[in-house]
């Protein structure tokens, strides 16, 4: 079977200025809300008749990386 290789981008955009400790529980919640459109992603892809597909290991860091 070939392998196919996707790579998104995902922007996060902020609105109003957050304190120090929203931007320490921003962190989570957008981690939370990937991994279930990930899901939601993996679920779509299976139905229309991949179920193997299996999510690979990030290429390269973030941009905003420290």
């Amino acid at each position: 079977m070939p392998t196919i290789t996707c790579h998104f981008e995902i922007t996060v955009r902020i609105t109003g200025t957050p304190t120090p400790a929203a931007l320490e529980r921003l962190g989570p919640v957008v981690e939370k809300a990937l991994a279930a459109r990930l899901r939601l992603a993996r679920a779509k892809v299976a139905e229309a008749g991949y179920p193997d597909i299996v999510p690979a290991e990030a290429a390269s860091p973030s941009r905003t990386a420290p």
